[in-house]
């Protein structure tokens, strides 16, 4: 989540400069925890047999197999949430002419934030799931450096879903070099609103290269579940929606006469975001989105579902993100204590929830595929929930309160620094929305939570 602790409008800058309100946005804490629990539900219904699938025999339900089954859309909601949250410190520094963000504390918060909750799991799962199987060095050094994604038959048991953080680990390491190449091509416009326009272009390409990675992993010459399934290519597309939206964004926070008009039409009807979003969920449950189970699809049906969670993702987080402040409605559902407590500990939830269902069938001798989906889902969601609040408490958090010794990154980079392209800060009753916006200071975000 973007931090941010602001001043008011009309603030004065060291330089003498109006300081630019730094925004908070509570909402896309409470969107991690709903994605966390999706993504939970999901493993749990294939497991218990709720979902349909060949690999565990099970028919699946026919109401609930669906619905259960598309919530496999939260995947694509984090990668949204961290192409957002990571790359919008850069947009606005593309947009203002600030010294871009320092790219050594970047990448410290970014393995502080993410490596020591994950290098418990991975030990933990391999000493307890995977003994047998780890014959030499190289067994445990690739998943410790994410690497398992990148050959065959080499996911560790109890760790399955951690091929999405693969992914995130390479948006995070190619992130700076992207954010380097799209500012070099945005500064040759004079001010923000072209500038933004011409960031959305080559970000519009990236989704579109997804889509031909996606296409291209489902051809029948690939077979089932190949191994480049799993690689960063076929996602980078909801990754760049997440930039598109954080680009976006920021111009209307910067110069929001020079906002594109689709986000303007967002601003003055934030709720038609969540009922496309509802639209696009319900086509997917249905026949028109193909089969709903969880064997590997045929190319027409992977492409119709690679497109409705590009949509379901885009249309859900968009309206979180306006700068000028969310609806009332949208903050009641997001931000409440509930959900901003599971954003904050979603990234364990991620984690661990695949290694109790493996501790839970292992035993209770269940066969896969089989199981009181209530009953599963009491014993998993339970056991995640007190394994990644601890985590959380006693081990995230202080791994990232190192970070002020090794070069914190400012929330906003360079917000001291003169620009050359003039902000347009909120007057009025925007300014007013400003004033009394949260300034509490959000916690980090990881996609993969």
């Amino acid at each position: 989540m973007t931090s941010v602790r602001g001043d008011a409008p009309g603030a004065t800058s060291a330089t003498g400069e109006r300081a630019r309100p730094r925004i908070f946005f509570p909402e896309l804490e409470g969107m991690r925890g709903v994605a966390a629990v999706m993504v939970m539900l999901t493993h749990i219904a294939l497991t218990t047999g709720m979902i349909a699938s060949d690999m565990y025999g099970a028919a699946g339900n026919p109401v609930a197999g669906p619905i259960f089954n598309t919530m496999d859309v939260s995947l694509p909601i984090f990668f949204v949430l961290s192409g957002l949250v990571l790359y919008r410190p850069f947009a606005l520094a593309t947009l203002t002419d600030r010294p871009p963000m320092a790219l050594k504390p970047y990448f410290w918060r970014r393995a502080l934030r993410i490596l020591p909750a994950y290098w418990l799991l991975a030990v933990t799962a391999l000493l307890v799931l995977n003994a047998d199987a780890v014959t030499g060095l190289w067994h445990v050094l690739r998943p410790l450096l994410v690497l398992h994604v990148y050959q065959p038959n080499a996911m560790p048991t109890g760790m399955e879903q951690t091929w999405s953080l693969a992914t995130e680990v390479a948006f995070y390491v190619t992130l700076p070099l992207l954010a380097w190449a799209l500012r070099r091509w945005a500064v040759r416009a004079a001010d923000p609103g072209t500038r933004a326009r011409r960031l959305l272009v080559p970000l519009g390409a990236l989704v579109l290269t997804g889509a031909g990675f996606a296409a291209y992993h489902h051809l029948p010459s690939m077979g089932p579940f190949p191994m480049q399934h799993l690689w960063p290519t076929e996602y980078m597309g909801y990754l760049a929606v997440g930039m598109i939206l954080a680009t976006l964004s920021a111009v209307a926070e910067v110069a929001p006469e020079r906002t594109p008009a689709p986000y303007r039409f967002l601003i003055r009807h934030p709720g038609a975001a969540w009922i496309g979003a509802a639209l696009a969920y319900a086509t997917a449950c249905s026949p028109l989105g193909g089969p709903n189970d969880m064997n590997y699809p045929p190319l027409g049906s992977a492409m119709v579902d690679h497109a409705l969670y590009l949509a379901i993702s885009l249309l859900l987080v968009a309206p979180l993100t306006l700068p000028a402040g969310r609806p009332g409605y949208m903050r009641a559902a997001l931000s409440n204590p509930v959900l901003r407590f599971l954003g904050r500990i979603s990234y364990g939830v991620f984690l661990w929830h695949v290694f109790y269902l493996w501790v839970y069938y292992g035993t209770t001798g269940t066969p896969l595929g089989t199981g009181n989906f209530w009953l599963v889902t009491a014993a998993v969601a339970g056991a995640s929930v007190v394994t990644a609040t601890l985590s959380f408490y006693l081990l995230e958090r202080p791994a990232m309160g190192l970070r002020p010794w090794l070069g914190r990154a400012p929330v906003d980079p360079g917000a001291q620094a003169p620009s050359t392209v003039r902000e347009q800060l909120p007057t009025g009753r925007e300014a007013a929305q400003w004033e009394s916006r949260s300034t509490e200071p959000a916690a980090p975000a990881v996609a993969a939570e």
